[in-house]
């Protein structure tokens, strides 16, 4: 017998027993079980539907009121809610999203406006990969306008949005050394790319705008990048700064080179300086640094290492340093032996130094074997009193 005939069979029952269940069921219990099972199943079957026609009821409204939202998470996790119910709440709601499509857009900019760069791009990446999906969860309505449309904004958004906006970020600063976390994001977002050069050629060339031998600022900027955030523009960058250093005709600012002293850069500075071949320029850092910075003797000896002729006192200045120092024997010994000082304090000054560090090694030779002996007599003297001790003890 056949389903159908079994429910015909159970309703002929069910009229004849005037609706008497026990008597039904005591006469066919399996139509029972039978017709509570199909009750059920159309509970369910009415319940999912009126689930359903709830949530596309929600998401229309939320589909209408989306584009009112004042935060952009707010914002980004309606959009995105969006995103993932629409292929189950029908065509209804992506007509409605459609129609919306521009507005939502607009909206949702609007809210990056006073972003930070770094956030701008962290911004606009959410945004082309829910318009990614959304444009991937219409495809089943057949909707072309709404599938092509957030098709192509997801890649518009970077490709021309996004990159508008990191054009007009880096051509409107300095390139201070808090603008690194910024340019770092640019960088990151830029490897991504098929091709990183389209935004990493035009910043370099932005960069480089800029006087890196005389703008303290661009200087501690470069100083700042790491080879691992920054990549290429950390290694085109310190390229132009060492080249700038192997230049003897260059010049570069007197607060560029105090700054690399006082970041412990002094040897770059000293080799600069004896290398130094532009006189106006050696004659003005002469004046800024000769003598000026104290307990740095070897700041002092890059100059007198220069041969190029300017107005100078190093004789005078070397011969107070040996004067006040006699004492020191490395500090003397340090100066005679740096470049061009014998030509600088003549031969005869020389002479007289070379004279006074052998007499004061042989007075400190002499000095030291003094106490030498003063200390083995103290050691002997020590031992006479422990070897009186002992023997007066033993009697």
């Amino acid at each position: 017998m056949s389903f159908l005939e079994k429910i015909s069979e159970f309703l002929t029952l069910v009229k004849e027993s005037n609706f008497d269940l026990g008597l039904i069921y005591s006469q066919n219990p399996n139509g029972i079980y039978i017709v509570v099972l199909i009750i059920l199943v159309l509970l369910l079957i009415a319940v999912f539907f009126i689930k359903n026609a709830f949530k596309k009821s929600e998401l229309l409204r939320l589909v209408s009121k989306v584009q009112n939202s004042s935060d952009f998470d707010e914002f980004d996790r309606k959009l995105s809610k969006i995103a993932f119910e629409l292929p189950k709440r029908g065509v209804e709601v992506a007509s409605s999203l459609n129609v919306l499509k521009e507005d939502i857009l607009t909206s949702q900019l609007a809210l990056l406006k006073d972003f930070s760069i770094k956030k701008k791009i962290k911004s606009y990446k959410q945004i082309s990969s829910v318009y990614s999906l959304i444009a991937a969860n219409s495809k089943k309505y057949k909707n072309e306008e709404l599938t092509k449309y957030y098709e192509n904004k997801s890649r518009i958004l970077l490709d021309e949005n996004l990159k508008n906006e990191i054009e007009t970020y880096y051509k409107n600063i300095s390139f201070k050394e808090n603008d690194i976390k910024y340019v770092n994001s640019i960088v990151a977002f830029a490897n991504t790319l098929e091709n990183p050069e389209s935004i990493l050629t035009p910043l370099q060339e932005e960069i480089n705008r800029f006087s890196f031998a005389f703008n303290l600022d661009l200087f501690k900027f470069v100083k700042a990048l790491t080879k691992e955030e920054s990549g290429k523009i950390f290694i085109n960058c310190n390229e132009k700064i060492n080249s700038l250093f192997e230049n003897s005709n260059i010049m570069i600012s007197e607060n560029i080179l105090a700054y690399m002293m006082e970041i412990g850069q002094k040897e770059k500075v000293y080799e600069y300086i004896s290398n130094l071949k532009n006189p106006i320029y050696l004659q003005s850092l002469y004046y800024r640094f000769f003598a000026k910075v104290e307990d740095d003797i070897n700041l002092d000896l890059a100059f007198v290492k220069n041969e190029t002729q300017i107005n100078e006192n190093y004789k005078e200045h070397l011969d107070n340093k040996i004067t006040f120092n006699w004492k020191d024997l490395g500090l003397i010994k340090h100066i005679l032996n740096a470049p061009r000082v014998l030509e600088t304090i003549g031969h005869i000054d020389y002479r007289n130094v070379l004279e006074r560090i052998e007499k004061l090694e042989n007075e400190v030779d002499y000095n030291a074997k003094v106490a030498e002996i003063l200390e083995i007599a103290r050691r002997a003297e020590t031992i006479a009193k422990e070897a009186k001790a002992i023997a007066r003890s033993s009697k």
